[in-house]
Parts: C-alpha cells; sequence; structure tokens
C-alpha cells in the first residue's frame, strides 16, 4: 500500500491518494480517499480528462458559455462536476429498447453511431472508456464532428494496451449474428449493470486510424506519470479530436 498526497485537477483540493499497487500497474487502483462532489472516488481517466480539459478552456467559459455533450457519464469526478456546474451540459446514455432522442433515466437517449443531435449544437463532447464498446467506433467519431461547432473539441480516453501496436476489433455483427472472437470480455457500464462487451482493443495506432476513417485530421494525445496531479500507471492516456 502506498499513501500521498496530490492536488485533484477536478476540486484544486489537496487530497489523499492511496494504492495498494506501488507500480500502479492497475488502471482502476490508484484513487482519491476523500471525493468531495460525489460519494464515489475518481479513477486515474477522470482526472486526466479534467486536466485536459481545464487546460483547453477556463472553468467561467464551461459554467457559462460551453455547450458540452458527455456520453455516458459515471456520476462522480469530472462527470458529476460538469454536470453540477455547466449550465448547459447534456448527459447521454444508450438505451436500445427506447426510443431514440428522448430522456430515459435523466439522460437523452443516444446511439453514437447514429445521433439524434443536430448539426454544429456543442463546443465539446467528451466520453470515457466508450469507444472500446462500439462495433463501429469511427462511425460515431464521425457523428461527433457533425455534431461538434468549428474549433470544437473532442475529448475521450479509451483502453490503449501498451503492448500493442495494432488495434484489432474483437467482435462483430455479421448477418445479424454476434461473432467474438477469442473469450468475450465485458466492462462495467452506469446504465447496464450487465456490462458492455469489449469490442475493440487499441494499440498505439489508434490516432492514425482515427485520421484515415474519420473526418478529424489531427490528434494529440496526452499521457501523464504524475504525482502532483495522481495520474500515473498504464493507459492514461486521453485523446484530443478538433474539428
Amino acid at each position: 500500500m502506498i499513501k500521498f498526497v496530490a492536488t485533484c485537477p477536478i476540486t484544486d483540493a489537496q487530497k489523499e491518494f492511496s494504492s495498494n499497487d506501488d507500480y500502479f500497474s492497475c488502471r482502476d487502483e490508484l484513487k482519491c480517499n476523500d471525493c468531495s462532489i460525489s460519494p464515489h472516488v475518481c479513477l486515474v481517466r477522470e482526472r486526466a480528462l479534467a486536466k485536459v480539459i481545464f487546460s483547453l478552456y477556463t472553468k467561467e467559459d464551461i459554467v457559462r458559455r460551453l455547450f458540452i455533450h458527455e456520453s455516458s457519464p459515471c456520476w462522480r469526478g469530472i462527470s458529476m462536476w460538469l454536470k453540477n456546474n455547466s449550465s448547459n451540459y447534456t448527459g447521454s446514455g444508450y438505451f436500445p429498447n427506447s426510443k431514440f432522442g428522448v430522456v430515459v433515466n435523466g439522460l437523452k437517449n443516444e446511439d453514437l453511431e447514429n445521433q439524434t443531435f443536430e448539426d454544429a449544437v456543442f463546443d465539446l463532447v467528451i466520453h470515457l472508456d466508450v469507444m472500446e464498446h462500439l462495433f463501429h467506433p469511427f462511425k460515431a467519431l464521425n457523428e461527433i464532428w457533425r455534431t461538434l461547432k468549428v474549433n470544437g473539441h473532442c475529448i475521450f480516453a479509451a483502453p490503449t494496451y501498451p503492448e500493442k501496436q495494432n488495434s484489432e476489433q474483437v467482435a462483430f455483427v455479421e448477418d445479424g449474428e454476434l461473432r467474438v472472437i477469442g473469450d468475450p470480455e465485458y466492462h462495467g457500464n452506469p446504465q447496464n449493470s450487465e456490462g458492455s462487451l469489449v469490442t475493440w482493443r487499441y494499440g498505439y495506432d489508434l490516432p492514425q486510424l482515427i485520421t484515415r476513417n474519420t473526418k478529424f485530421k489531427n490528434v494529440e494525445v496526452r499521457r501523464w506519470q504524475s504525482m502532483d496531479d495522481a495520474i500515473m500507471g498504464i493507459m492514461t492516456e486521453i485523446y484530443i479530436l478538433r474539428k
């Protein structure tokens, strides 16, 4: 067990963080022991996302000016901060048994690959660990490009395996049937207790795939090993796309 004090990028407050793994090799291990904005501790990728957002936009702009869409929020960390503070925040979830475009459980029901939003309505679109559960992630990114205003950003996290150079799709729908390569893997889903099937495992070629397959032609990737911000370990990458 290791414990240390760092400045939370979300709250700017000094917090105690702890990990059972001194090498931070588990992606969700390094946690805040005292989150003041939600009953659940935030994760490393949520702090990393906040650090990027606040480097690109002032908190005053976020609160008063920006129109923000977040897909599949977990109500903790940066998601809770945005929901509580932004006057133009829209959270969406995926509820395939309900009509798309309506509100379900407090979230706009959206299929990211076929969104109901109009063109050029958002300044910022964010999502954490959504891309690896889409059958057609680049179609979803093109839809996000459509909904962004000029100079708007899409900022997201997706598990990027440090040992992988090439991304691979591991689940497909073919002729209406699901096909999975290897053993199926499921991750937690804040809107579905059964979890979400992993469809892609991303490698370091993800930026190249984005520029080849979407209208986004510039991709910035940031990652850290920072005790000051409590952003450490593997898979800390945040992807920044600008329209």
